[in-house]
C-alpha cells in the first residue's frame, strides 16, 4: 500500500514537471541568435567553440562550432544568455548579457590572436591539469593524470583517493567513518562489499578518467551512503574519427603480475561507438594475523593468503545523436575473474598465565574453483533543450553470479608435536543477483531559477546457497543442518523534488526533498530434513531525505557554501542471514536479520578562494553497525553485525594547489576530525570513545629536463577509532614514479614502486571485558610497475575537430 502511494506521488512529480514545463514553453517561441567570428587580422575564424550559458545561473545550454564562413548560430527561447568562445591561437572570450526578446544578429565578434593558428594539432596529456581539484561540493581526483595509478586495479587506484578509504573487509569509508556510495558514471552497481571488491579488481586503473567525491551530495542523487558519494568517471574519446588507446604492464611485489587495458572508439556524424578491454594476471599475497586472548588462554593465529584469480572486463557501448538536443545510447559490459586460491592459517595455543604451548592447530583452506562474472546493460536518453530544459532517462539490467569451493583441512597437535585429532570440511557456495532499475530526471525553468524532479525504481534479488560437507572420509557427505539457502528481496521506490535559484547576483540556494520507500524479504532455508527452522523478515519502511544549501560569492572571487543532508546505509544483503559460516575451526561468521539501517545528518560549510578549499562539517550518526566478536564456548568465536549506538564525527578538510616552481605542483590535502562512538551491547555494557584523528595527502608532480615527468605520492593515517571499541594504528605510504613521452607523444613509458617503506599495514586493537583481539594486515602494497602506452588512430586532427579546448570542463555538462 506504501509502495503504491510512492509510486503514485512519484507520478504526480513527473506529471506536475511536465505539465510547467509545457506551460512554460507555450509562452516562449523559438528565435535564432547568430553572428560571425573573426580574429585581430580580420580572418573569419573556422572551427571555433562556442558554449552558450544562461545569464542568470551560469549553466551550459549548448554548444556549436563556427563553419568555414566563421558563422554561428544558436535558436533558444527568449531569455538572458552569454557566449564563451575558445579557439586554438587566441584568447578565450565571454559576450556581454544578451537579452533575447526574438530573433537577433550580433553581428562580427573579433577575438584576439595570441599566436601563429595551427592547422593541426595534437591530442596529448598534459600535466597542467592538477591531480586533486574542487567544483563546488565535488571533490575531483584526476586519476588519469597519475603515474603512480598506472598499471593499478580500480580497488587499487581507490585507495589512492585522499580521504577514501579501504577497510580489510573491503567496506569503503570517507574521511574515516561513515560507508560511501560507489557509483560508477553516475549509475549504482547495487552490490554489497565483497561483490565490489571484486568488480572493481576487475578494472583498470587506465579505463578510468577521474574519480568523484561528493560529500554532502543534493536530492536528486540516491540517498544511500552516510558518508557521501565516490563515483568513478571512466574514460570515454571526444575526438573525431578512429583512435584507441593500448597499455601493457607489468607489476612485481611477491609475485610477477601482468595488466593490459585497451580502448577503442570511432566518432562519425551523429555517431559514436566504443568499446574497451582489459585483464590482470597474477596472483596477489596477503598476511593477516588474528590474535586474541579469553577464558585464559593466548590464540595466537598466523595466515598466508595467496589470491589466483585473473580477471577481465569489457565495455561495448554505442551512442547516436538525433539532433544537437537529442541523445540515445547504449552500454553493455562485463567483469569476470576466476582461478583458485590457498590460505594456510596455523593457530598457537597459549596459557595465559605461564605462556606454556598448550596445542597447535595447523589448517588448509583450498580454493580449487572460483569464478564470477557480472554483466550489466544500460539504455538511456538525454535531451538537454533550450532554456534549461533538460530530461535523462535510464534504464538498467545487471546479473552478477559467482561460486566459491573450498576444502578446509585442520589438524591439532599437542605441546609435543603428536598429532590429535583433525576435521576436514568442503563447502560449495554460490552468489546470484540480479537488478533491475529504472529512472528518469526531468528539469525545467520556473522564473530566475530552475525546478528538478524524477522518479527511480530498483529492484534486486539475491540467492544465496550455502552447502557444507563432512569431508573426512572418502565421500564428502553434505551435512543438513549446517547447509541453507538464503533468498533475499529488495525493492526501492524513489522520488524527488529539487529547485535551486539565484537570489542576486552573489548569493543562490537549492532546496530538496527525497522520497525513499524500502520493501525488503529475507527468507532462510533450510535444507531439506535439516533441524533448523525457516526464517523469514519482512520490512516495509519510508524515509524522508530533506537537502539544502546556500551559496554566497564574494567580491575577491572567494565563495561560501552551506548545505545539510540527510543519508541512510542499508544492511547489506549477507548481513541478514542468520545462519553461522565457518571462518575457520575456531571462528564463525553469522548475519543479523533484524539489523537496521543507519542514518546520518550532515551539515557542511565550505570556503573556496582560488586554488584553496577549506570545508568542515559536523554528521550524526545514528544506529551505527558494526561486527561483534562474541565468546560462544570455551575456545571458539561468533562475529555478529549488530547496531550499537550512534557516533559523532566533527572534521575539517583543507584542500590547497602549490605552484613551488615552474617545474613544480604540488596538490596537498589535510583532513582532521573528532570522532565520538557512544556505543554498548548487552554484553559488553557501555562504551564511550573518542578520539582526534587525520590524514595528509601530499601529491606533487616535476617537469624534468628531457621530458621527463615525475610524481611523488605521501600519505600519513593517524591512529583511529572503529565500532564498539577498537583502536587502528597510525599508517603511512610513499609512492613514486617517471614518465617519459616517445614516438612523437604517440607513446608513453612509464616506472612506478609504490609502499617502497612497506608502511601500509592495518593492526587492530580491541579490548571487550576479558575479551581482547590483535590483528595485523599486511597486503601486496610494495610493488615496482612498468608500464608502456601507445595512442594510434586520429590522433592528429584539425583544429575545428577539437574538444579539448578551454571550455572543455563546460561543454562536458551539456
Amino acid at each position: 500500500m506504501i509502495t503504491y502511494k510512492l509510486r503514485k506521488t512519484c507520478h504526480l512529480f513527473i506529471i506536475l514537471a511536465c505539465f510547467c514545463s509545457k506551460s512554460f514553453a507555450q509562452s516562449n517561441q523559438d528565435n535564432t541568435l547568430k553572428g560571425i567570428i573573426k580574429d585581430s587580422n580580420n580572418e573569419v575564424v573556422d572551427g571555433a567553440t562556442l558554449l552558450l550559458k544562461n545569464g542568470i545561473d551560469g549553466l551550459a545550454i549548448k554548444q556549436t562550432l563556427s563553419d568555414k564562413d566563421g558563422n554561428f548560430s544558436f535558436t533558444v527561447k527568449g531569455g538572458t544568455y552569454l557566449i564563451f568562445i575558445s579557439y586554438l591561437g587566441t584568447l578565450s572570450y565571454q559576450s556581454e548579457l544578451l537579452k533575447l526578446t526574438g530573433n537577433m544578429d550580433v553581428g562580427v565578434i573579433t577575438i584576439e590572436t595570441t599566436a601563429r593558428s595551427l592547422k593541426e594539432v595534437v591530442i596529448q596529456s598534459s600535466m597542467s591539469k592538477p591531480l586533486v581539484k574542487i567544483e563546488g561540493r565535488k571533490m575531483i581526483y584526476n586519476i588519469e593524470k597519475s603515474i603512480t595509478a598506472q598499471g593499478l586495479n580500480g580497488l587499487e587506484a581507490l585507495r589512492k583517493t585522499p580521504g577514501v578509504v579501504v577497510n580489510q573487509d573491503n567496506t569503503i569509508t570517507l574521511n574515516g567513518a561513515s560507508a560511501a556510495l560507489v557509483m560508477i558514471n553516475g549509475r549504482q552497481t547495487y552490490l554489497q562489499a565483497e561483490e565490489l571488491a571484486q568488480l572493481l579488481k576487475s578494472m583498470s586503473a587506465s579505463d578510468l578518467k577521474a574519480i568523484e567525491v561528493i560529500k554532502n551530495p543534493s536530492a536528486e542523487y540516491d540517498a544511500a551512503g552516510t558518508g557521501g558519494i565516490v563515483n568513478l568517471v571512466l574514460q570515454k574519446s571526444i575526438a573525431e574519427g578512429f583512435n584507441g588507446t593500448i597499455n601493457n604492464g607489468v607489476a612485481f611485489g611477491i609475485t610477477l603480475k601482468q595488466n593490459t587495458n585497451l580502448n577503442l572508439n570511432f566518432r562519425k556524424g551523429k555517431f559514436n561507438a566504443f568499446g574497451s578491454y582489459n585483464h590482470n594476471f597474477g596472483h596477489f599475497a596477503m598476511d593477516y594475523d588474528y590474535d586474541r586472548t579469553t577464558n585464559g588462554k593466548v590464540y595466537i593465529n598466523s595466515n598466508h593468503d595467496v589470491d589466483k584469480k585473473h580477471s577481465i572486463g569489457s565495455t561495448v557501448g554505442l551512442d547516436f545523436a538525433i539532433d544537437t538536443a537529442k541523445t540515445i545510447g547504449m552500454v553493455v559490459n562485463g567483469n569476470f575473474s576466476s582461478g583458485g586460491g590457498l590460505i594456510t592459517p596455523t593457530t598457537n595455543i597459549f596459557d595465559q598465565l605461564t605462556g606454556a604451548l598448550l596445542q597447535t592447530l595447523k589448517s588448509e583452506s583450498s580454493y580449487p574453483a572460483q569464478r564470477a562474472r557480472r554483466y550489466n546493460a544500460n539504455l538511456n536518453y538525454r535531451y538537454k533543450g533550450s532554456n534549461r530544459t533538460s530530461l535523462d532517462i535510464d534504464a538498467d539490467y545487471g546479473i552478477f553470479d559467482a561460486a566459491t569451493e573450498n576444502l578446509s583441512t585442520n589438524a591439532f597437535y599437542s605441546a609435543e608435536g603428536e598429532f590429535q585429532s583433525s576435521n576436514n570440511f568442503f563447502v560449495a557456495n554460490s552468489r546470484n543477483i540480479k537488478l533491475y532499475a529504472v529512472k528518469g530526471d526531468y528539469g525545467f525553468p520556473i522564473g530566475k531559477g530552475r525546478m528538478l524532479t524524477g522518479a527511480k525504481f530498483s529492484e534486486v534479488n539475491a540467492k544465496n546457497v550455502f552447502d557444507q560437507y563432512d569431508a573426512n572420509g572418502s565421500v564428502n557427505v553434505i551435512d543438513i543442518n549446517l547447509s541453507n539457502t538464503f533468498d533475499y528481496k529488495e525493492q526501492i521506490s524513489a522520488g524527488y523534488l529539487k529547485y535551486e535559484t539565484p537570489i542576486n547576483d552573489v548569493l543562490s540556494f537549492d532546496l530538496g526533498v527525497r522520497l525513499e520507500h524500502t520493501h525488503s524479504e529475507g527468507n532462510l532455508l533450510p535444507t531439506a530434513g535439516s533441524s533448523q527452522s525457516a526464517t523469514s523478515v519482512v520490512r516495509n519502511y519510508l524515509n524522508v531525505f530533506p537537502t539544502a544549501a546556500i551559496t554566497y560569492k564574494t567580491k575577491q572571487e572567494g565563495t561560501y557554501n552551506l548545505s545539510f543532508a540527510r543519508r541512510i546505509d542499508r544492511p547489506a544483503y549477507n548481513n541478514l542471514n542468520p545462519f553461522s559460516y565457518p571462518v575457520d575451526e575456531l571462528s564463525y561468521w553469522k548475519g543479523n536479520p533484524f539489523l537496521q539501517p543507519q542514518y546520518a545528518n550532515t551539515l557542511a560549510l565550505q570556503y573556496s578562494y582560488k586554488k584553496t578549499t577549506i570545508s568542515a562539517s559536523y554528521t550524526h550518526t545514528s544506529d551505527i553497525s558494526s561486527t561483534i566478536t562474541e565468546v560462544i564456548k570455551e575456545s571458539i568465536i561468533n562475529m555478529v553485525p549488530r547496531n550499537i549506538g550512534f557516533q559523532n564525527n566533527i572534521n575539517l578538510t583543507v584542500t590547497q594547489q602549490i605552484r613551488l616552481a615552474k617545474w613544480w605542483n604540488m596538490s596537498l590535502t589535510g583532513i582532521g576530525y573528532r570522532l565520538e562512538n557512544k556505543v554498548g551491547t548487552i554484553d559488553y555494557g557501555n562504551y564511550n570513545r573518542s578520539r582526534f584523528a587525520g590524514t595528509i595527502n601530499i601529491q606533487q608532480t616535476f617537469n624534468l629536463p628531457s621530458h621527463i615527468t615525475a610524481e611523488a605520492i605521501g600519505v600519513v593515517n593517524s591512529k583511529n577509532i572503529s565500532g564498539l571499541n577498537t583502536y587502528i594504528k597510525g599508517n603511512s605510504q610513499v609512492d613514486i614514479g617517471l614518465q617519459k613521452n616517445l614516438m612523437h607523444e604517440k607513446a608513453t613509458l612509464r616506472i612506478a614502486a609504490s609502499d617502497i617503506l612497506r608502511k601500509n599495514k592495518i593492526i587492530t586493537d580491541t579490548q571487550l571485558n576479558k575479551l581482547l583481539l590483535h590483528t595485523t594486515y599486511v597486503g601486496e602494497s610494495r610493488q615496482i610497475r612498468l608500464s608502456f602506452t601507445y595512442r594510434f588512430g586520429n590522433t592528429r586532427i584539425k583544429s575545428k575537430d577539437r574538444r579539448e579546448s578551454g571550455l572543455e570542463n563546460e561543454s562536458q555538462r551539456l
